[in-house]
């Protein structure tokens, strides 16, 4: 079975999903009106929150597994890397659950968020993203607590979380609370070293470090007695994950929501994006343009966020992060042709492909 192969991928969701689901029905104390009530809501919260998007990082584990045997996975093979995979997009759902009510956004893949249901709101939409998390360790121990890696596999996602979570509070206060409300913009706060920072714990870890570590893992490869091989897969994953994030910031700012899918508001939540950051190092000698940003950068102003659009225009931002993408471009092929073994090169080269000029 091949990584390409998406239908089957989907099929072992729909497996996971209903071994969940299924375990209300064993728990003591419910009424059946109860267990039907759970059943209804959280069979809509998983179809809802967990597929739905590029399934690139669970794909990731199964294409890793692929390349890393060096041949066709066999069933079982192919079930237990999708069932890891899976497992990244369970980590992923809980991360957008609960950004999406903290980021007060409105839509997320094209459709409104979870929370935004009119069944669902803030309060559940809270618990939910909880109980998402919670299910990975349901499916790892049923599927692989006799697996030689368990441990391995199980510490791998406690510290991607932890780490992801020290991401969310950074980028949650670049802009810190006062009295039990944001205090005023501080723009000095908006610099590029804290915006790197903010992006190798929020998206970089997670986002590709993740799916590679879980197949080498998968496949037996220890971390104690092949550390070059976890620290050259890592140093490629937080320049991937750089280049993915500032060009997730580009197109939060000038895609169409049509065409992103959501609704980009990074202006408006005074985000520490790496437009912000650029453009600030670009004015700093510049008090009118810098005034535009201290006047409009972070307000529920739809005339404001435009004029921030127009200085990001008029800085020729895209420009810049143009010649930045194929720099990067570079730097990645460079660093990924220095991983050994060869063959396990192709897996970089992947997710490269996945995200160069990448349009939402």
């Amino acid at each position: 079975m091949s990584s390409t192969d998406k239908a089957a991928f989907l099929k072992v969701f729909d497996q996971l999903k209903d071994e969940l689901i299924g375990d209300f029905q064993t728990l003591p104390g419910l009424s059946d009106s109860l267990k039907s009530q759970l059943t209804s809501y959280y069979t809509t919260c998983l179809e809802t929150t967990v597929p739905g998007g590029k399934m690139t990082r669970g794909l990731t584990v199964v294409k890793g597994v692929e390349v890393l045997k060096g041949r066709t996975l066999t069933e079982q093979e192919f079930f237990e890397a999708a069932v890891l995979g899976w497992q990244v997009e369970w980590l992923q759902a809980f991360f957008l659950v609960a950004d999406d009510i903290m980021d007060g956004s409105i839509t997320r893949r094209g459709a409104p968020c979870w929370y935004k249901h009119d069944h669902v709101t803030q309060d559940n939409g809270i618990n939910d993203a909880l109980f998402l998390e919670n299910l990975i360790y349901k499916s790892l121990r049923r599927h692989f607590k006799k697996h030689p890696s368990y441990v391995q596999i199980l510490e791998l996602f406690i510290d991607t979380t932890f780490q992801t979570e020290v991401g969310q509070h950074i980028d949650t206060n670049g802009t810190p609370y006062a009295d039990g409300k944001r205090a005023p913009l501080d723009l000095s706060r908006f610099t590029l070293d804290r915006y790197t920072g903010c992006v190798r714990y929020k998206t970089s870890y997670y986002s590709f470090y993740l799916s590679c570590a879980l197949a080498l893992a998968y496949c037996g490869i220890d971390q104690e007695t092949e550390p070059d091989l976890y620290q050259k897969s890592n140093d490629v994953c937080m320049r991937l994950g750089e280049y993915f994030q500032i060009q997730d910031d580009v197109l939060d700012a000038f895609a169409p929501p049509e065409v992103l899918g959501k609704i980009g508001t990074d202006i408006e939540d005074a985000k520490c994006s790496w437009l912000v950051c650029k453009a600030l190092e670009l004015v700093k000698d510049k008090p009118e343009q810098t005034q535009i940003l201290m006047d409009h950068y972070g307000k529920h102003d739809a005339e404001g966020v435009a004029k921030v659009k127009e200085l990001y225009r008029d800085l020729k931002l895209e420009e810049i992060y143009h010649a930045y993408e194929e720099e990067q471009k570079k730097v990645c092929d460079e660093l990924i042709a220095t991983i050994e073994p060869e063959s396990f090169q192709e897996l970089f080269k992947f997710l490269l492909g996945k995200i160069y000029k990448r349009q939402k």
